[in-house]
Formats: C-alpha cells, sequence, structure tokens
C-alpha cells in the first residue's frame, strides 16, 4: 500500500485521476465515492482534499484528462488525414467522438454530468476551447468569410447535434439501428447526414451574409 512520502503532489495528483479513469473503464461515476478512491489509493481522504481542494475538483481533474485525450486522440487523427478535405475532417472528428464515447461511456459521460457551484476554471475552459477551435478552422476553410460569430454559432450546433446523437447511441436508444428500406440507420450514419446537411446550408446562409453586409 502506498504511504504518503511514497509520492510527491504531482505524482499523487496522477496518480489519483489514473484510478479513477481504470475505474470509469467499467462502472459509472455515481457508484464512486471519495473513500473508495482514498482506499484504492493507499491515502486518506483528508489527504485527497487537501491535494485536491474538493471532490468536486477532484472528479474536475479526472475529466480535464478526458478531455485532453479527444484532443490528443482528434489531433493524431488529423495528421493523418491531409487528404481530407475541411468537411470530410469534421466528418472524421466526429465519428472518432462517438467512437471515444461508445468506448469510454463512463468516463465520456462524466465530462457532461459533473457539476461545479462555480465558474469553469480557466485550465478547463482552455481545453473545452481547443475543441472548438479544431472545429472552427475547418468551418473558416470550408467558408473563408464567414464572421466570427458565425462560425462560433455553427461550431457549436454541430458540437451539440453531434454529442446529442452520441448521447442517445451510448444509452441505445436511437430507436432506428436497423436497416429500413436497404438504408442502415445508427448513430454513424445520423451524424454523416447531420454534417453534410446542416454545412450545405450553413455554407450557402454564410456566403449570402458575407454578400449582402
Amino acid at each position: 500500500m502506498a504511504r504518503r512520502k511514497d509520492h510527491s503532489p504531482e505524482e499523487l495528483k496522477a496518480w489519483v485521476v489514473s484510478s479513477v479513469l481504470e475505474f470509469l473503464q467499467h462502472s459509472p461515476a455515481h457508484e464512486l465515492s471519495l473513500r473508495q478512491i482514498a482506499k484504492m489509493v493507499g491515502y486518506s481522504p483528508g489527504t485527497l482534499i487537501n491535494l485536491f481542494g474538493s471532490y468536486a475538483h477532484l472528479l474536475l481533474a479526472v475529466n480535464a484528462c478526458t478531455l485532453d485525450q479527444i484532443n490528443e486522440l482528434l489531433e493524431k487523427k488529423l495528421t493523418n488525414a491531409d487528404n481530407l478535405n475541411a468537411q470530410q475532417q469534421l466528418h472524421l472528428f466526429a465519428q472518432e467522438y462517438l467512437a471515444f464515447a461508445q468506448q469510454h461511456t463512463f468516463q465520456w459521460r462524466l465530462v457532461f454530468e459533473h457539476r461545479l457551484d462555480e465558474k469553469v476554471p480557466d485550465w478547463q475552459q482552455n481545453r473545452i476551447n481547443q475543441l472548438f477551435e479544431l472545429i472552427e478552422l475547418r468551418l473558416k476553410q470550408i467558408v473563408p468569410t464567414a464572421r466570427p460569430t458565425e462560425l462560433q454559432q455553427a461550431c457549436r450546433t454541430i458540437w451539440a447535434s453531434v454529442h446529442g446523437i452520441c448521447m442517445l447511441e451510448v444509452d441505445d436508444k436511437v430507436f432506428a439501428s436497423a436497416d429500413i428500406n436497404g438504408l442502415s440507420i445508427n448513430g454513424e450514419s445520423m451524424i454523416q447526414s447531420l454534417i453534410s446537411h446542416y454545412l450545405a446550408s450553413w455554407k450557402i446562409s454564410a456566403t449570402n451574409n458575407k454578400t449582402h453586409k
């Protein structure tokens, strides 16, 4: 069992986060508690509170790691997608986001189920913004003349819509994961349809707004 002298504060933080992430690979966050985490790593609950500030901030650190994983995954996919245009890259990002949600469901869920009784810290908001920037950059490539507000709204609309499909998919509530007249309906096909049709409409709207300005 680990003892207090065995780890520096940063080492202990990393170990706690990795232990929680390991737990979330097979069990939901609501089955976890501060006392249980303390037992997992061999330190007292008080030590963990002193380290993170609160149980809520401990879970926030776990969520930061999850966002880092998603960002790293998408960046890695991007480096191998030079042959794809911006719209195809957005399709790829959305499909990879869905795959992450399916493969790490409890970990992914905690990011959106966790609540703070305060403003999200800048270090966490920066991670969220990094995800949005990946989308906005592709939208800018699709319509170079789009205004910043148009890019921001389109980005968040796409993300919110994809996220909703992912939520239904991991909950097995798509209600249409079957062949209908020879067409396979599932989370992946819905995301494909969403992005294709939304971008087609958005490109016309953003271009017209620039023309009539």
